[in-house]
């Protein structure tokens, strides 16, 4: 075959497809190149997002952290806030009540006095009418010496009673052989401190229902429902602590009977006890702390 002039010979077009070829190639290998930078752009970009993400959600829980721990102090304040308040208020009772009876006391001295004052003058009436000097003298000094031995008594029973105290600690599951009743009455909202045991009577205005306190655990109160307090060891002290007078358990059942007039929770006490308990310890204990008592 002869040559043509202006054709390509078949070398020559193979040549050119291979160029061809070889250029779409290289074009193809450039535009994966660019999509696999973009890919990668793309990804370094939203690994970036994901990373402020987490900084962001991080900063959040710090900062929430934060606030509850500052919640959480000042709820500490609070209560501690709180508990001072309450205890300056029972110190602050508990100093009325000992200037109560320190002027009871004294109000039953000058009484014993007034009354010793009167009967030595009755005795100088009787002995001026008698006209005997050495019998009215000797019952003078047996009278003078009756007023000082009723003094010092007077003095001897207010120094117990201010001296008294009792407290209270855990006892054992046992059998009670002495059953005693009383009717009542103790504060809404008041916090009572009946030998160290804590008593709180909340009332509705406290929360959703009526509820009690006893010993820092809160039951809930309907009319006719029995709290019981468990066993306990009541030690009766004079002498600020250094005699103890009377040892005692018992346990107590509280049967709720409603709220009074006067801002009180009424309850009908029931006292078992492995001894017999003075009626006018219990009236003396419970009314010094807050608490008034009526003997069924």
């Amino acid at each position: 075959m002869d040559d043509v002039p202006g054709e390509l010979t078949d070398e020559e077009i193979l040549k050119r497809a291979e160029d061809i070829k070889k250029t779409q190639e290289a074009k193809k290998a450039e535009e994966l190149k660019r999509a696999e930078e973009i890919k990668k752009a793309e990804e370094a970009k939203k690994a970036e997002e994901l990373k402020r993400a987490d900084e962001i959600k991080k900063a959040e829980e710090a900062k929430k952290a934060e606030e509850l721990k500052k919640a959480e102090v000042l709820v500490n304040e609070e209560q501690a806030r709180k508990a001072a308040e309450a205890k300056k208020a029972q110190d602050a009772e508990k100093a009325s009540n000992l200037e109560k009876e320190v002027a009871r006391l004294a109000a039953e001295k000058a009484a014993a006095e007034e009354a010793a004052k009167k009967a030595a003058a009755e005795e100088a009436a009787k002995k001026a009418a008698a006209k005997d000097e050495q019998k009215p003298k000797k019952s003078h000094k047996g009278l003078k010496i009756f007023g000082i031995l009723l003094l010092l008594l007077i003095i001897f029973a207010g120094v117990v009673v201010i001296s008294a105290d009792v407290t209270i600690t855990a006892g054992t599951d046992k059998s009670y052989g002495y059953d005693t009743t009383y009717n009542v009455w103790i504060p809404l909202d008041k916090e009572l401190n009946i030998g160290g045991y804590k008593v709180i009577a909340l009332s509705p205005s406290s929360g959703s229902i009526m509820m009690i306190s006893l010993g820092g655990v809160t039951y809930p109160l309907t009319v006719n429902y029995v709290t019981y307090v468990p066993d306990q060891i009541a030690t009766l002290t004079i002498f600020w602590g250094k005699v103890t007078v009377m040892k005692l358990q018992y346990e107590v059942a509280l049967t709720y009977l409603g709220n009074t007039n006067n801002n009180e929770a009424a309850f009908r006490m029931l006292i078992s006890s492995d001894r017999q308990l003075p009626e006018f310890i219990i009236t003396f204990f419970l009314s010094s702390s807050g608490v008034k008592v009526q003997s069924i």
